[in-house]
């Protein structure tokens, strides 16, 4: 039986403890408005919010074998860190897995990429009352974190516990390296729970040395997004897909995926010059949020075209509408594999910052983004290096999606050298378990 007792922190680890505690009574208190706001008028945290307390937790059931943790924060992380877990499982299906995230679209998505996962919940709020108790309960012997999701109770309730903790397809932004910067001795704690972190590339390498963190911790393993598995259709369930939406064979289909307002407007605005050269062109929307379905739908009730919601299409079998809006989350994927091109939205929102541009250049789609690409610099640079996407303003939009459709050899050159550079880039997974498997036994 693990040994829960908990060592004696020292002044310095028990001041910053204070600290980081006091830091997040005050950000909660600040962001406790909007989270009323969000669960009680747009309904979000309905299924969440207990078990980020710490209530309606799943009980692991106690075992011989001490199962490991795996979080990741949104839905792009969960994708990218399943492909890992899953070899993971194939090597030992006696491993209890628990799996957490952050957000409500994450959890639905881990839960239908991962059925052999244990348990899934959301990770409880990092207050050491609320997850010192949940740490100890799950006893793990191993905890994955994904990417840049660091929290200070957790680790080192972690530790306390004997568990190893791993960083996988690690980043961390300018920004947040100058922060963590200007406090070195908070940094150092935090990222002293780490045994390894397996980091993207050698840039986010050298910003986790600048703050400090040892070389011969850290391990450059490239990006696990790179391996996210992509599915294809067989041509009988892509006519029924087809079908489905109300796509006519042979009819030209822009996906837009993940958009924030307002660039949902602005693409409309834009597609019109391509429905007046191509009246058969579908277009179909895909918002980032779940809660922002019903401002969309609003949104396209005030167009001159045809729409449907994804959600009514039964009741509307037969129709053929011009638009299409997404009312379902984990979709996105399938709604390229039937594109003629894609635009990768949340780059025309420089708030965002950009989402995955590599996800339609696996199904060998012509892609093309915005100027806003901050958040997926790596991948700007790959597309754009390999010449295999576009990186448009919003202006240009409309035409260029025009002379795409007007010329196959335009089109499938663009698709197909998005679709090499992704084939090159695979390997992640393999080199993440070699890093794990020189600390842990998996």
């Amino acid at each position: 039986m693990a040994d829960h007792s908990q060592p004696v922190l020292n002044f310095r680890q028990r001041a910053y403890s204070f600290l980081y505690s006091l830091g997040l009574y005050l950000l909660a208190i600040v962001q406790l408005p909007k989270w009323l706001y969000y669960r009680i008028v747009k309904g979000k945290y309905r299924d969440s919010w207990r078990q980020k307390w710490g209530r309606n937790w799943p009980m692991m059931r106690p075992t011989k074998i001490r199962p490991i943790w795996v979080h990741a924060v949104s839905m792009g992380e969960t994708l990218a860190v399943i492909p890992l877990l899953r070899k993971i499982h194939t090597q030992r299906p006696d491993l209890p897995i628990l799996f957490t995230t952050t957000t409500e679209t994450g959890l639905k998505q881990a839960r239908r990429s991962a059925p052999f996962v244990t348990e899934f919940a959301y990770l409880p709020f990092d207050f050491s009352w609320v997850i010192g108790p949940v740490v100890r309960q799950v006893n793990p012997s191993l905890i994955l974190l994904t990417e840049s999701d660091f929290w200070f109770h957790f680790l080192s309730s972690g530790k306390r516990c004997g568990a190893s903790v791993v960083l996988v397809n690690g980043k961390i932004s300018e920004r947040s390296a100058k922060r963590f910067g200007c406090f070195k001795g908070f940094a150092s704690l935090l990222f002293a729970q780490f045994d390894q972190l397996c980091v993207q590339n050698e840039v986010y390498k050298k910003r986790f040395m600048d703050i400090g963190v040892p070389s011969e911790k850290i391990v450059v393993t490239g990006n696990l997004k790179f391996d996210g598995e992509a599915p294809r259709f067989d041509q009988e369930r892509l006519d029924t897909w087809r079908a489905e939406l109300g796509i006519g064979k042979g009819d030209p289909v822009v996906v837009v995926g993940s958009s924030h307002a307002p660039e949902e407007k602005q693409l409309l605005e834009q597609m019109e010059r391509v429905w007046q050269k191509i009246p058969n062109m579908h277009l179909i929307l895909v918002p980032r949020h779940p809660e922002r379905f019903e401002e969309v739908a609003q949104l396209l009730k005030g167009q001159n075209r045809s729409y449907m919601r994804y959600s009514e299409r039964q009741e509307r079998a037969g129709m053929s509408p011009s638009i299409v809006l997404m009312d379902q989350m984990g979709l996105l994927r399938q709604c390229y594999q039937v594109a003629t091109v894609a635009i990768v939205a949340g780059s025309y929102v420089e708030h965002v910052g950009g989402h995955n541009v590599l996800e339609p250049a696996a199904f060998g789609v012509p892609t093309i983004f915005g100027p806003y690409m901050h958040s997926q610099k790596e991948m700007l640079d790959l597309m754009l290096g390999a010449d295999a996407a576009l990186q448009l303003p919003m202006e240009q939009v409309g035409e260029e999606v025009l002379h795409l459709l007007q010329n196959d050899g335009a089109r499938k050159a663009l698709g197909e050298r998005g679709l090499h550079l992704l084939q090159s880039l695979h390997g992640s997974t393999d080199r993440t378990l070699v890093a794990l498997s020189r600390i842990t036994t998996i």
